[in-house]
């Protein structure tokens, strides 16, 4: 296919010519709804399916699993790295939500502003190490400098540890929403969200408050078939999110916009509310 279709890649994958399908989790939550009405689907010959790209949440993992009975395995990597930095093993212990633990040959740390290790857990910056590290940008002196120190490639990305070394991505330190000076990952607010039975997508940015800097704002893709209420979503969130991480406000969308490779185009959201 010269782009992704959803009912293309239905058609492809019932033939049983492919065993090995990798994806950004768009292209999954597109497949599990086109799919959903169907229990008895099945791709024939389909043995493992591989996201990454942008943040695969744990839900959305759990019910492609469990209604197309075969691992969707999540992983992360950086165009920086060339690109894998950590994956899910297709045999032994995951942890839904986790992009999982460093490939063979790599060293990763998460750390805090002053550049120590933070404890299992704790959000920080990951920073990676190994051979597949590019030596630099190209006649980009400044940003070379800014992005690697002593070997070490600094991603800007948030994420956290267990204490098995099983990594989870928890959104970027540019997408930091700051509340009163305490600190909101969007994709945080974002997997809350996403458990919602009568929402389909999601995602958070920050607007500016007058009083407290900045406040977390959702925009969300309500479920077709589905009655959403805005009040039912918020207090979903305050059972399960620090009252500080709720959203200021819901706000309903048709679509959330997003690349290629599934990120979300957060600086769009940002106009709309300016508009």
């Amino acid at each position: 296919m010269e782009k992704f279709s959803t009912s293309e890649t239905v058609h492809l994958l019932k033939s049983g010519e492919f065993t090995y399908f990798p994806g950004v989790p768009t292209m999954f939550h597109y497949l599990l709804q086109a799919t959903r009405g169907d229990l008895d689907i099945r791709f024939p010959n389909l043995r493992l399916c591989v996201s990454a790209g942008a943040i695969m949440p744990a839900t959305l993992n759990r019910e492609f699993e469990n209604h197309l009975g075969m691992p969707l395995l999540d992983g992360y990597g950086i165009t920086e790295t060339s690109t894998m930095v950590t994956m899910n093993w297709p045999t032994g212990t995951r942890v839904m939500g986790s992009c999982g633990i460093p490939v063979p040959g790599l060293a990763v740390r998460i750390i805090d502003q002053e550049g120590k290790d933070v404890a299992a857990g704790q959000e920080g910056e990951l920073i990676v190490h190994g051979p597949n590290v590019m030596p630099g940008y190209h006649n980009k002196p400044e940003e070379t400098r800014n992005a690697l120190h002593n070997g070490w490639y600094y991603t800007g990305d948030l994420a956290r540890s267990d204490e098995n070394g099983f990594l989870t991505i928890t959104g970027r330190l540019k997408e930091l929403i700051i509340r009163g000076g305490q600190n909101i990952a969007p994709a945080e607010i974002e997997e809350v969200v996403n458990t919602f039975a009568s929402v389909i997508d999601c995602a958070v940015v920050g607007a500016p408050h007058e009083h407290l800097g900045e406040v977390p704002v959702l925009f969300v893709v309500p479920r077709p078939g589905h009655t959403f209420e805005n009040e039912a979503l918020l207090h979903h969130c305050r059972a399960q999110l620090s009252a500080y991480k709720v959203p200021h406000r819901v706000q309903v969308i048709a679509e959330i916009p997003r690349t290629g490779s599934g990120k979300i185009i957060r600086y769009k959201l940002r106009d709309l509310i300016k508009a």
